[in-house]
């Protein structure tokens, strides 16, 4: 066997252009194959992390009263002006310390007018803890972050990114005036890059928002009621995001009392990711038929150029036999040269494919994935289209006779 992948290998570089067309076909149709299912999976992976994870492996859990659904209806989560008990901090401490949980952000969200001198906005606000950044961050343009010990106080400090300054400040400083927000005023420190709404993978990313972040404490003196805490939960990993989130409304719900009516509750967004990824596999085979068009396209220059291989080498087939060779013997050599030919190409595909792959993702911004399975299939088939292909050329090189062989000229 040793020997016939050695004769390969010389014959394959004895003819070296005529090798390279032959294994093109093979090497565009593994090549797209490994792009197409690198692509596909690093599109799931972003869809799995941005839908279920919000691009971080992170999930809210909200407290929702279920009356306000109708039977059967989905829910999707929001915000909530029901009153709830507070959260224990034994109960957040078992969260946190849980081995699927890395980050816990408690935090409120509203939306609240706010004023400076004539100009209005009418921005989100958001109420949030020292953690908050950790899961979300942002980048300042002016003035600074507010303090951890600020956020976990009740000081009277925004910061806000450029939309809201836009829209209350008219091309003025920001830093260091005030602003009111329901009749409260706030100082504002700090000045952010503009970002899309990425605590909610339902807003298109080119969508900005006018935002105010501003301590978790001082959220009843804005608001003037201690509206239910949502809680953001990163997991240590995308798979777990969905068990992370379902244990840690298990925990919270297990300290409401029992005639409560809402609960804690995580949006069922598994079975979006679900979905996403089934059509993805549809895209990915349709794609991936188109692409084995090349294989087989492959797979007859291979053959055509195995029989081309067999005329040249009648002579040499005849004097074989005629030394004793028998028909195995020859058809093994031929057909191992065969496969060497499509698994030398595969293994070109495979590199060109990663490399397709590699520029795909970088270009459209996508995570850069690559299946070892599709590589480990891709270099299989490769070496099958060899045996297909390449079997009928062997057996007609294995049954020419000895004396009609050497007389060939």
């Amino acid at each position: 066997m040793l020997e016939n992948i050695k004769l390969s290998f010389q014959s394959i570089f004895a003819h070296k252009m005529r090798s390279t067309l032959t294994m093109l076909g093979v090497i565009i149709g593994i090549a797209a194959i490994i792009a197409i299912v690198s692509m596909i999976q690093g599109q799931s992976e972003a869809l799995k992390s941005n839908i279920i994870g919000m691009g971080n492996n992170t999930i809210q859990v909200t407290y929702e009263d279920m009356t306000m659904y109708g039977e059967g209806e989905e829910f999707w989560g929001g915000d909530s002006y029901l009153s709830a008990p507070p959260i224990q901090q034994e109960t957040l401490d078992m969260i946190t310390e849980d081995p699927l949980i890395d980050t816990v952000s408690l935090f409120h969200k509203s939306w609240s007018e706010a004023y400076h001198e004539m100009n209005m906005s009418w921005p989100e606000t958001y109420a949030v803890d020292s953690t908050y950044f950790e899961l979300f961050p942002i980048d300042i343009l002016e003035g600074r972050m507010l303090t951890d010990e600020e956020l976990d106080g009740k000081s009277q400090l925004v910061m806000i990114n450029e939309a809201t300054r836009d829209e209350l400040f008219m091309g003025e400083e920001a830093i260091g005036q005030i602003i009111d927000m329901k009749g409260v005023p706030f100082r504002v420190v700090g000045v952010f890059a503009e970002k899309s709404n990425v605590e909610d993978p339902f807003f298109y990313d080119d969508w900005t928002p006018s935002i105010v972040y501003f301590s978790k404490g001082a959220w009843p003196i804005v608001e003037g009621y201690d509206a239910p805490t949502q809680i953001l939960v990163r997991a240590t990993a995308s798979d777990s995001i969905q068990e992370a989130g379902e244990f840690t409304a298990a925990m919270l719900n297990s300290d409401l009392p029992t005639y409560e009516t809402a609960s804690y509750r995580i949006p069922d967004l598994q079975s979006i990711a679900e979905d996403l990824e089934a059509m993805n596999r549809t895209f990915a085979l349709l794609l991936g038929g188109i692409a084995s068009i090349s294989l087989l396209v492959g797979g007859i220059g291979v053959m055509n150029i195995m029989l081309v291989s067999v005329t040249e080498r009648t002579r040499e087939i005849g004097i074989k036999k005629a030394l004793g060779a028998k028909r195995h013997m020859i058809l093994l050599q031929f057909l191992t040269e065969a496969v060497v030919l499509t698994s030398f190409g595969g293994a070109l595909g495979v590199l060109v494919g990663i490399g397709a792959a590699k520029i795909i993702s970088t270009f459209m911004s996508m995570p850069f994935f690559i299946s070892i399975s599709a590589v480990v299939g891709a270099l299989l088939f490769s070496m099958m289209v060899g045996i297909i292909f390449g079997l009928l050329p062997s057996i007609k090189a294995s049954k020419l006779q000895p004396v009609e062989a050497l007389r060939y000229e």
